[in-house]
């Protein structure tokens, strides 16, 4: 479905503004959106990346080996506006739990991006200073996202402006100036909200003590982002604990965030699956991947509990095209008042997360409207469609992640 008028729905009085970046509510420039077998494609290529990171600490692969920190995967489906500099220079960027390294295109790029004519100009900048603040980082940098899109350039140190009350001096950023791939037209560079040293949950630790929270917004809406205190503000979470990932230690943060899937149910009903299911190679929330991957074994009860509370709607005969990962699809042309089942996530600590309409299905087509989730034989994804509209709120130094209902609502 494509509007010309919309009426985009803000989200709380407070906080950073979230946009879809392909909505109407987006300032990016986007006027066509990719299509189903593009998206699909693209979240592919960021699973298989996800993957190929966690497969290294696999036993038979641990020997000999050194991790590769300079690499992260990044879909770039929501975008928030910052500014860097004194007086403040604005940018879009795109918001990524997957990656650490922040970064906005430079003056004098090599490789720019679609958007040549916004880039950060340090000498306009009172407060910049060239290379890195932080201890034993190298000022120059290299990041290599999941669909081969790379940013190279140097560090900078600058203020960093979330909010007009939000404000932090001395943030190390990257200075883009070779860029590389399909980022999008009227996006500047990447936010990085992951857990390394680099990132911007760590930077701002003394500010807002490594706690932030979304709401990823449906197209025609706007969610936010919201750090310290005011993402703690917020009643009615349910907390699972944070747990460490494959590569990790007690004392060592993984890049990504981890948490312990325990069940499922359909319609009030548990699927009983075993928990060993969802043990290894254990389970990551993450905003840039757009489809929830399950193991093969939860999956498989899934579309069987899905199909069998849809029994009374007529699959679709449609078929499938390349890259298509959605397997269970209904023909519900002319139909009124479709009633879909609940579906709970269960995860540790009693933390049991509702999911309803947008939440489970995917499609604008009537005549073709499926289950959004796929089976995988490795990591468990809790994807972005799952997300939308909940909040989401990770507090890393407390070790947990809570969910709410009805985050980008008014």
């Amino acid at each position: 479905m494509y509007c010309i008028y919309v009426l985009c729905v803000a989200g709380g009085s407070q906080g950073l503004p979230i946009t879809q970046k392909y909505g109407p509510c987006s300032g990016s420039g986007h006027s066509q959106p990719p299509n189903p077998q593009e998206i699909f494609g693209r979240d592919e290529s960021k699973v298989s990346f996800i993957n190929s990171k966690f497969n290294q600490y696999a036993p038979e692969n641990l020997k000999d080996h050194t991790p590769n920190n300079k690499q992260f995967g990044e879909d770039g489906n929501f975008l928030v506006d910052v500014a860097f500099g004194t007086p403040p220079q604005k940018f879009t960027l795109i918001l990524d739990t997957g990656s650490s390294i922040t970064w906005t295109q430079c003056k004098a790029c090599v490789n720019c991006l679609q958007d040549p004519s916004r880039y950060f100009d340090p000498s306009a900048s009172s407060t910049y200073s060239s290379g890195s603040c932080i201890p034993a980082v190298e000022d120059n940098y290299t990041t290599t996202y999941g669909d081969k899109s790379t940013s190279e350039g140097n560090y900078g140190c600058d203020t960093l402006i979330l909010e007009p009350s939000d404000v932090y001096p001395k943030f190390q950023f990257g200075c883009g100036r070779n860029n590389k791939g399909d980022f999008g037209s009227g996006v500047d560079g990447v936010l990085g909200l992951g857990q390394g040293q680099l990132s911007t949950v760590s930077q701002t630790a003394s500010k807002f003590n490594k706690v932030f929270s979304y709401c990823l917004p449906e197209e025609d809406s706007i969610g936010s982002l919201l750090f310290g205190e005011k993402a703690t503000s917020q009643s009615s979470l349910k907390f699972t604990s944070l747990v460490n990932g494959p590569g990790t230690s007690g004392s060592e943060e993984s890049g990504y965030y981890f948490v312990k899937l325990l069940d499922i149910s359909v319609g009030n009903k548990r699927l009983n699956i075993p928990s060993s299911v969802f043990a290894s190679p254990r389970t990551i929330i993450d905003s840039g991947t757009v489809i929830t991957r399950l193991p093969q074994r939860a999956y498989s009860a899934l579309k069987a509990a899905f199909k069998k509370a849809m029994a009374k709607y007529p699959l679709s005969n449609g078929r499938r095209k390349e890259n298509d990962m959605l397997d269970t699809c209904y023909n519900l042309t002319g139909t009124k008042d479709v009633l879909l089942p609940e579906i709970v996530l269960h995860f540790g600590r009693g933390a049991d997360v509702r999911l309803n309409g947008t939440n489970i299905v995917w499609g604008s087509d009537a005549s073709r409207l499926c289950l959004a989730f796929a089976g995988t034989s490795e990591l468990t994804i809790i994807g972005n469609r799952q997300q939308l509209s909940l909040t989401v709120l990770y507090d890393i130094q407390g070790r947990r992640i809570g969910f709410g209902g009805n985050g980008c609502s008014k």
